[in-house]
């Protein structure tokens, strides 16, 4: 199975269906179940604050160096050649749509009732189908 890690809050953003669009400086052409992998990395302060006050996450709602969700990538969108403005602005707030950017259009967003540690890689990775296999999901939508 493929797996993504991104940095919190925004790995959560996506389990609670509150992001569904990640956005990347690159693009892909998988498309499929993605498993979404929240990195240990922590950023500055700061702007993890704006995101979780903006969303109402609390700090215990985050996994770091887990597997949240399980999504299903359906499209890839050059922002340029999209129309960003059906986007709500929290969408828009939680990405980054400047030109030269892409957007990953998540669906069936599955969020993990006890998330299994995953050690996360840069760019698309590979982790075990049967990592996921026994887990209870449940859409958060």
């Amino acid at each position: 199975m493929k797996a993504i890690s991104l940095y919190e809050p925004w790995a959560t953003l996506i389990a609670l269906g509150e992001k569904r669009f990640e956005t990347r400086s690159w693009s892909t052409t998988y498309r499929g179940p993605l498993l979404i992998c929240a990195s240990k990395v922590k950023l500055p302060i700061l702007k993890v604050i704006e995101i979780m006050v903006r969303a109402r996450i609390t700090v215990n709602e985050l996994n770091p160096g887990r597997a949240v969700a399980l999504v299903d990538l359906v499209h890839v969108f050059h922002t340029e050649a999209w129309p960003v403005i059906h986007l709500g602005e929290d969408e828009k707030f939680y990405g980054d749509f400047s030109p030269g950017r892409f957007a990953w259009k998540l669906e069936k967003i599955r969020r993990f009732v006890n998330p299994p540690l995953v050690r996360g890689k840069q760019g698309l990775f590979n982790v075990p189908d049967d990592l996921i296999k026994n887990l209870d999901t449940y859409d958060p939508i």
